[in-house]
């Protein structure tokens, strides 16, 4: 959306005021640009958020700024409950970076994150690698994205026993607790292999032989007809473990097209015990 500046600056001459202590001219040119990117944050916000953009087109640019502002606030609101609704489940299965991320970041975040002056700032870097991509969000936006994912991932692992998840992931890099990778990634990749060959998902990994069915499986789709048969397999991996949630469904499916790159890789160069783990 586009704004003239005239209908910008007495905004930000007002949050300048307020972040001054009522003497705006006190602030340098660059806490004004930035209080500048605040604005424009809460009326995007406005904007991208259903069903503002459809039933109040007819507001002013200072209404829609305040309406954004309190989206905003609300935001904030609602990373804080993700927070404290999955520390009650939350499993970081002995990985680094997602507990660090998760369980020191998030709390720093909630304590710096300025929502009336610089909306803007995310604060933390979200080490943790989602399935989601957030490169384009920023400030609560990205944080809100990413708990959102991450609280999808828990309830998705947590589908499975805790050992057979650690066992996978030891098996997959021995020091994992270094690792910087999807965790619920590594996971899915492995049971779709068992869905594959009609194994049970209650079991644990692949033998030698195996390896050549799932490349004779493979082998013949293109990258697209990988990506469909994938998404098939996925719905059946929920399925058997017993998950109706179609948002845990959508969430793995955007990893699909990465599975089926790997796969399509690993067939050609005979790694698909890099995918697939050997028991």
């Amino acid at each position: 959306m586009d704004y003239r500046m005239e209908e910008l600056i007495p905004i930000v001459a007002d949050l300048a005021k307020q972040y001054a202590g009522c003497d705006s001219t006190s602030i340098t040119y660059e806490n004004a640009q930035e209080l500048m990117q605040g604005v424009i944050f809460c009326l995007d916000e406005y904007w991208n958020s259903e069903p503002n953009h459809l039933c109040k087109r007819d507001i002013s640019v200072m209404e829609q700024y305040q309406t954004g502002a309190q989206l905003v606030l609300e935001k904030v609101k609602n990373v804080l409950n993700i927070f404290n609704e999955m520390s009650a489940y939350f499993d970081d299965y002995n990985v680094i970076c997602l507990h660090d991320t998760v369980q020191k970041g998030i709390p720093e975040f909630l304590k710096w994150y300025d929502a009336k002056f610089f909306p803007q700032n995310t604060i933390l870097t979200l080490d943790y690698p989602i399935l989601e991509n957030i490169q384009c969000k920023y400030g609560v936006d990205a944080v809100y994205v990413f708990m959102r994912s991450v609280q999808t991932e828990q309830k998705f692992l947590s589908l499975f026993d805790r050992n057979y998840v650690m066992s996978i992931l030891k098996q997959m890099v021995p020091e994992y607790e270094h690792m910087i990778e999807n965790i619920a990634s590594i996971v899915l990749m492995n049971t779709i292999g068992h869905i594959a060959l009609g194994k049970s998902l209650r079991g644990f990994g692949f033998q030698e032989e195996e390896y050549q069915k799932l490349s004779d499986i493979f082998s013949l789709n293109s990258l697209a007809e990988t990506e469909c048969l994938l998404k098939k397999m996925v719905y059946r991996v929920l399925q058997e473990m017993g998950a109706s949630d179609s948002q845990i469904y959508d969430y793995l499916c955007k990893d699909v097209k990465n599975i089926a790159v790997r796969i399509e890789y690993a067939v050609k160069y005979h790694t698909l015990d890099k995918i697939f783990i050997l028991s």
